[in-house]
């Protein structure tokens, strides 16, 4: 279950006394299937929620290892639709229905053992001769793939749907997005269609929709003669609303009948045609940012519900004032020519995972940061979501300033399921989230696109490079302090150029303020109005 015996885990079953509210207004899962409350209630999350007893991980054993791991596969699928909507569910909880996080989080906590157990029982059967295991990218996912390895074999029914589940969904969201453009440029159209019943049309003609007189325009100001168009700033086929509210119709009926539904096809498409907001420019810095926490996380996984933090760096730099005068600037980083600079207060912590995890161990996290997960633990590397004292002491750093990440999507999504308070924290409007990757993104002339990088090279390693803050002959470091300390000073020389040439910040689409993503307030649930104010 976990290294650290002494662990207080009742939470994880009080937890699931706010079952009661979540059911209240979450109905169906990420995947739109009903939600039976009663299965979630009944899961033990102290204990395991898996079918597998620990004798039933080792090679050789009596047990079914093919029938355990199609259950574990079918528990965890499960139990992670749940999950994925839980996130959207609690943030728009505009009522308060939902008090508290702590249940995503109970849950995410138990995943993770589920999944370290469903990693053994796949070990198992490599060692048993039943299948091979090898990882294949199958669009957005990296999911390892079975096959069998004599007959008799079936593996059909216990492959890793991740990938599929995944890629349907992403699916999903891109046809509902397509869906609402499609229901608003029909709104646009009926609006058209609307103008044309009242104003006159070829279907509606002047003697039924229009003043007796308004087959002749001569003498009007808004008279159409050749090579004289009446102007309009949005469209110069569509009559000024104000010359229509006086004149009634502001155009001759032939004109107007043979352009308008041009005209709107032009507007309805030039708007379809526009580039979409780059959503992640909401994470921008505003002109007035300053002090700044920089934070990185290193983890033995991509996804926050099952794979656990294993190393934290943080500290702080300010943009805009100087650096206070009593802190130490003696720090040593892993790179010995990392200079200290504007940085101060550096921690780095190490945190460890379960023993089922360490034994599966992780060859690419070791060639990628230098950690052997297979050493991490024992009471000397304490498992972050089992550490409150440490949640307690980041929470409140989280939310005493900015902080500032790079794809600062990944650090919030492992907050989320591991920290605790911080989504409630979030929700209230009490962290702000600044990320350098838009920055470089938008405001870095360097980030040149090609093959590999069709937006540009926007990884910390380049961003970092091109802002002076990384050797061109060095690398990004992925361990948590390192990758934070070259950030800040990327992000602080670049803002201090933008500044010097009137560009992002202070250019005409900056923000005033400290910017950043944040919840700045909400407004009670009402009939007439149910929508938040973002920032």
């Amino acid at each position: 279950m976990g290294n650290n015996s002494h662990i207080d885990r009742s939470w994880l079953s009080s937890a699931k006394e706010s079952i009661s509210q979540w059911s209240y207004i979450m109905l169906k899962d990420a995947d739109n299937k009903d939600i039976d409350w009663d299965w979630v209630r009944s899961l033990d999350l102290e204990h395991g929620i898996g079918v597998a007893e620990p004798e039933d991980l080792e090679p050789g054993a009596g047990s079914n290892v093919h029938d355990m791991l199609k259950t574990d596969l079918e528990i965890r699928d499960r139990l992670e639709a749940i999950l994925a909507k839980m996130s959207m569910v609690f943030m728009r909880d505009f009522s308060r229905h939902i008090k508290t996080y702590e249940l995503p989080r109970a849950l995410a906590y138990a995943n993770r053992r589920l999944n370290d157990q469903i990693v053994l029982l796949r070990d198992r059967g490599v060692v048993e001769g039943l299948w091979t295991v090898a990882d294949e990218e199958r669009e957005r996912v990296t999911v390892p793939v079975l096959t069998a390895a004599k007959d008799g074999v079936v593996v059909d029914d216990i492959q890793d749907r991740t990938a599929e589940i995944v890629n349907a969904r992403a699916e999903q969201r891109k046809a509902d997005r397509a869906a609402r453009d499609a229901a608003r440029h029909h709104r646009q159209m009926a609006l058209f269609d609307a103008d044309e019943v009242k104003y006159g049309s070829v279907e509606a003609g002047p003697d039924e929709s229009a003043p007796a007189d308004s087959s002749s325009d001569a003498g009007s100001p808004d008279y159409l003669v050749e090579a004289q168009p009446v102007i309009n700033d949005d469209n110069p086929a569509v009559p000024d609303v104000g010359q229509i509210a006086t004149d009634e119709t502001a155009v001759s009926e032939p004109r107007f009948a043979r352009f308008r539904h041009a005209a709107a096809e032009h507007v309805a498409a030039r708007q379809s045609a526009e580039e979409k907001e780059y959503w992640r420019a909401v994470f921008l810095p505003g002109r007035d940012v300053d002090k700044v926490m920089g934070i990185d996380l290193e983890t033995n996984g991509t996804e926050p519900y099952r794979t656990y933090i294993i190393d934290v760096g943080f500290e702080y730099m300010n943009m805009k004032s100087p650096r206070p005068a009593d802190a130490p600037a003696d720090y040593t980083y892993d790179k010995d020519y990392y200079q200290g600079g504007d940085a101060y207060d550096q921690h780095r912590f190490s945190f460890g995972v379960t023993p089922e995890a360490a034994r599966h161990g992780n060859p690419f996290i070791i060639q990628l940061t230098g950690i052997d997960v297979s050493t991490r633990v024992g009471d000397e590397y304490p498992l972050f979501d089992e550490d409150p004292e440490a949640q307690t002491d980041l929470l409140k750093r989280l939310t005493s300033q900015p902080f500032v990440a790079h794809m600062a999507t990944f650090e919030h999504s492992f907050f989320m399921l591991n920290v605790a308070g911080y989504a409630e924290a979030y929700r209230n409007g009490h962290v702000t989230i600044i990320d350098t990757l838009p920055m470089s993104r938008l405001w870095d002339e360097g980030s040149i696109p090609c093959e590999g990088h069709p937006d540009g090279d926007n990884t910390l390693d380049a961003y970092a490079k091109r802002q002076g803050a990384l050797r061109e002959d060095d690398a990004e470091r992925h361990l948590g302090l390192e990758d934070t300390h070259i950030m800040l000073l990327a992000m602080k020389h670049h803002l201090t150029q933008l500044k010097a040439e009137a560009r992002g910040p202070w250019g005409p689409d900056g923000k005033p303020g400290v910017g950043g993503k944040r919840i700045v307030k909400h407004r009670h649930i009402t009939r007439e109005r149910r929508t938040p104010i973002y920032d």
